[in-house]
């Protein structure tokens, strides 16, 4: 009896181990990141703002299509955000609007903090993995 204790105890220990372990981004989801994270630097240079905003807007569906194959709600929630944002903040900035350009990037910055929050793991100082 204490034996198949003692093997249940360690099969959850070893299943728990192998559920919250870290994964690395497929090729895409890490371009889409790199990219996402290059408009973001261009807009806040002030650099092709609404072309800039648009790509971000249009990379969204993508990241949210990887994740919903993870049923994570918060990186869903998140990804609406982003791309809700990144359209305001293009049509702000095709409307020459500086301060709508601000606040729908402020709501980008959100749902990017929200998920890398909740999924993002820091290996080394240039490599992260999904949690």
């Amino acid at each position: 009896m204490k034996l198949t204790k003692l093997f249940l105890a360690g099969c959850l220990v070893l299943s728990f181990g192998v559920v919250s372990a870290s994964e690395d981004a497929p090729p895409d989801h890490k371009q889409w990141m790199k990219d996402l994270g290059a408009a973001m630097g261009q807009i806040r240079k002030g650099v092709d703002v609404e072309q800039n905003a648009s790509k971000m807007a249009a990379i969204m569906p993508n990241v949210k299509t990887f994740w919903a194959k993870r049923t994570s709600d918060v990186a869903a929630k998140s990804c609406d955000d982003s791309a809700n944002g990144a359209t305001q903040a293009a049509a702000a900035a095709k409307a020459g609007d500086q301060q709508g350009v601000s606040a729908g990037m402020k709501i980008v910055g959100a749902g990017c903090k929200s998920c890398h929050d909740a999924h993002r793991e820091k290996i080394s100082d240039t490599e992260y993995k999904i949690k």
